[in-house]
């Protein structure tokens, strides 16, 4: 709908106005996805990751390059598409006042098998690799001796902070990781009243965080075996 122009006649005028008011307004929010780009950003962090992992005894990670075993593309989700793999990240990035009927484990089908580490960052452009690590290291309070395997009864992988750990410190040999910066963007149309007012009234807002997908995953719940022996 075009906005209100306070040029055109009255009697135009006053028919926009009554649509503008009588139309209900779609407000639902729409989200893109943006990933730090090849090569330059591609690998983000990966040699502070593979710092933290040498330093235990454990080997580097190599760069992902099979693409199941990466992240799922950026982008904006095709239209009516409720499945779309980014949104439960986009939402935990910039909340919403209301809860999302798509979070189901279906939404992140575009997401492969891995374990992964996820923090938010403040600036995309700026990132402090070796403060996220240490973030991830932190984790180790959490565990009473070896971390344990992801059982249905077990509480401990509720925590993103200890699954996080975990894939930082992926035991697996010839494990491979794709750590990239994700940028969440949110737009919230404008009401109807904010339109009418020759006001575009939508909100953008953004959310970043670093996200390392390790493969294997070590953490299959039907496999039941703990990641570390």
């Amino acid at each position: 709908m075009a906005p209100l122009k306070l040029l055109t006649v009255v009697s135009s005028s006053l028919l926009f106005l009554a649509k503008a008011q009588g139309e209900p307004q779609d407000t639902t929010p729409t989200y893109s996805v943006a990933l730090s780009r090849f090569p330059r950003d591609e690998g983000k962090c990966l040699d502070e990751v593979n710092a933290a992992r040498v330093a235990a005894g454990l080997s580097e990670l190599s760069k992902a390059e099979n693409p199941t075993h990466r992240l799922p593309k950026e982008g904006s989700p095709e239209e009516e598409e409720s499945e779309w793999a980014w949104k439960p990240v986009c939402e935990a990035l910039i909340p919403t006042k209301t809860k999302s009927k798509s979070t189901r484990n279906s939404d992140i089908t575009e997401f492969q098998s891995g374990t992964y580490a996820y923090l938010p960052i403040d600036d995309p452009n700026s990132v402090d690799c070796k403060a996220v690590v240490d973030k991830w290291k932190e984790a180790y309070t959490n565990f009473d001796g070896l971390p344990p395997a992801n059982k249905k009864d077990e509480p401990l992988y509720d925590s993103q902070e200890n699954v996080s750990f975990v894939a930082l410190y992926n035991p697996t040999e010839k494990a491979t990781a794709d750590c990239r910066v994700v940028t969440c963007t949110k737009k919230t149309p404008a009401a109807a009243s904010f339109k009418a007012a020759r006001t575009d009234g939508s909100t953008t807002e953004t959310g970043s965080a670093l996200i390392c997908m390790t493969v294997p995953d070590v953490l299959l719940e039907e496999e039941g075996k703990a990641p570390f022996t």
